[in-house]
């Protein structure tokens, strides 16, 4: 095996373990390694999968943003090719994540008013508190993290 089939393996292997399955593994491991866009036809035959199977996993991991769908002028072909600063994406997906917490900690706070003004069981009103409690631990944790990931942005 040589090293860029090696790496290849070692990507499948990482994502086999983080939870996908085995064909989307192998798309992420080839479309990683590999320094230029490869059309459906030879993902389909590098990973050993059908284009059918091949093209339907691939609407899918599109929608990551770390995969860019490509068509080239005059060719029925469709590429692909894959981000490889996977710091830089993290960077953006810890963003978009930060968003979200900050979107939901300027609205918990009046829930728990409401439920504490309506005299809501004891138990629900802990739930929400203790969710609240957690988005501001997310909130200071993402901070940081993406301080740090902004001063050692890979490539950029």
């Amino acid at each position: 095996m040589n090293p860029k089939e090696e790496f290849r393996e070692l990507l499948c292997e990482i994502s086999r373990r983080k939870g996908l399955n085995e064909l989307s593994s192998r798309i992420f491991g080839t479309l990683y390694a590999e320094p230029r866009e490869i059309s459906l036809e030879e993902l389909s035959e590098r990973t050993g999968y059908s284009m059918s199977s091949v093209s339907t996993i691939m609407k899918l991991m599109c929608d990551s943003e770390m995969i860019k769908r490509i068509k080239k002028p005059k060719s029925k072909k469709v590429y692909f090719y894959m981000e490889k600063n996977i710091v830089s994406k993290l960077l953006d997906m810890m963003k978009e994540n930060q968003k979200i917490i900050l979107y939901a900690k300027e609205k918990v706070p009046k829930i728990i008013q409401r439920y504490k003004g309506e005299k809501m069981p004891k138990r629900e009103l802990e739930i929400v508190e203790n969710y609240f409690k957690q988005l501001k631990i997310m909130d200071e944790t993402l901070k940081k993290f993406i301080k740090i990931l902004e001063r050692k942005k890979v490539n950029e």
